[in-house]
């Protein structure tokens, strides 16, 4: 009868030990997991390297959306995900397409208006893809036409493929008109 006790706690103890981790736990293993591949890729300049740096957090993110997706900390864990495709692994495709993925799940999420936002500016600067950027700025104008960033938006949208370098001014012409006695107001 001991015996037979002792088994039964031994498998209660290898079952609680292997039940899934709860969406708060995923979570933070993530976030972990983030903080670890910011401060590594933060001294890499191969892009190959950069990738593998984030894959675990990647990979843990990717894991808590598809065991909770319903949950409050998957809402978080996709913007995530999109932000590192966008600003540390540098796949562009990737980023856009997790935005977007994010504002299908949850349009009304609190990070919906910047991940329509981000759609638009990934591809016009990043994928040159200007026809896209002009659907995703005017969308983004139409559905959050109050949010701070819509003077950004119609800058972008007004200035469509054009360069940093044609939107301000060269310093040769800048010199040139205050050398003429137009100097700024």
């Amino acid at each position: 009868m001991k015996r037979m006790l002792a088994l039964c706690g031994a498998a209660a103890l290898l079952i609680s030990g292997c039940s899934k981790p709860t969406p708060g736990e995923y979570f933070a293993r993530a976030e972990g997991e983030e903080a670890a591949a910011v401060l590594v890729a933060d001294t890499l300049t191969d892009l190959e390297q950069r990738k593998e740096a984030f894959a675990d957090a990647i990979g843990t993110y990717t894991e808590l959306i598809e065991e909770y997706p319903s949950s409050d900390h998957a809402e978080a864990a996709l913007f995530k995900l999109a932000a590192i495709y966008n600003n540390h692994t540098r796949e562009f495709r990737k980023a856009a397409e997790t935005f977007g993925r994010y504002i299908g799940q949850y349009p009304s999420g609190e990070n919906a208006a910047v991940c329509q936002f981000m759609i638009g500016y990934i591809y016009n600067n990043e994928l040159g893809m200007l026809d896209s950027a002009k659907v995703a700025y005017e969308r983004f104008l139409s559905e959050y036409p109050d949010h701070e960033m819509a003077p950004s938006a119609q800058f972008e949208l007004e200035n469509l493929g054009r360069s940093p370098e044609e939107l301000v001014p060269s310093t040769e012409a800048e010199e040139g008109r205050v050398a003429k006695g137009g100097g700024r107001d």
